[in-house]
């Protein structure tokens, strides 16, 4: 079960992605027009859902893309922390036992 924190957390990193998605979208749309996309190939669809169905996907293709690479940059720090901390453990249980087979270190 989440608890409150971790539900908070959630929240504010998909709301901080949304927010970038938004951002990077709009600047996307700033260069590409889906109206003179549709006119060029010549789809003969309904040019303003199209522009809509558009928007819609760039905006869920980014979302989706900053929260994976959002995840796996969390996913391999915490491996690597984990790493670390059996790297840790392995060097202090190599201290104990050449402290324990040489009293003279003590």
């Amino acid at each position: 079960m989440l608890s409150l924190l971790k539900y908070k957390c959630l929240f504010g990193f998909l709301w901080t992605s949304a927010i970038a998605a938004g951002l990077l979208t709009i600047i996307f749309f700033s260069f590409v027009d889906p109206f003179a996309i549709a006119t060029l190939f010549d789809l003969g669809i309904d040019a303003t859902l199209f522009s809509i169905k558009v928007y819609a996907s760039i905006f869920i293709f980014f979302w989706f893309t900053l929260n994976t690479s959002t995840y796996l940059a969390y996913y391999f720090g915490q491996l690597v922390k984990k790493m670390e901390q059996e790297e840790l453990t392995q060097q202090n249980t190599q201290i104990e036992s050449t402290s324990d087979s040489h009293p003279e270190l003590n």
